[in-house]
């Protein structure tokens, strides 16, 4: 009875096992893409996470920083829905060492619930340095629009 269980159900329930395995398969944000089929309407934020030793007043950045972001998805045709459940984020990080900015800018897809636990359901971001002069809110909100429009894109190949 063993002997027919290793010969014939073993092999029989690992195949099965090896090809359901990529349907059980977790999708991290970073490849998940396809929650932006069908979305042109967002509420935004840019979110100033760390903001060491910039001589840019951080509020007044993050500011001109959302109004850039805003007005360059605008020019996508990618509107701004206050109050919407589709939320796009573009987080930055940066540093002044010397002459030089270190930064990350992080753009992120989330789904709002009222009464559950918002999902982060896609995130794309980079990082970068450039001379202390050249980084200004363009710069950041350029970065996190194309990284959202090139995934957007994608998914949206009709609306484009």
């Amino acid at each position: 009875m063993l002997n027919t269980w290793t010969q014939v159900f073993a092999p029989a329930l690992a195949t099965l096992l090896i090809l359901a395995a990529p349907l059980q398969a977790q999708v991290f944000p970073r490849g998940n893409g396809i929650a932006l089929t069908d979305k042109t309407q967002f509420d935004l934020y840019v979110q100033i996470n760390d903001w060491h030793d910039m001589p840019q007043d951080v509020d007044s950045f993050r500011l001109a920083t959302l109004r850039q972001f805003e007005q360059s998805l605008l020019e996508e045709g990618i509107r701004r829905r206050p109050a919407n459940r589709n939320y796009l984020v573009c987080a930055v990080h940066a540093t002044l060492a010397g002459d030089q900015v270190a930064y990350t800018t992080t753009v992120e897809y989330w789904e709002l619930e009222s009464t559950k636990v918002n999902s982060l359901l896609w995130q794309h971001g980079g990082i970068n340095t450039v001379a202390a002069k050249g980084f200004n809110e363009q710069l950041v909100a350029v970065e996190c629009v194309s990284r959202f429009m090139a995934e957007w894109a994608r998914w949206n190949t009709q609306a484009s």
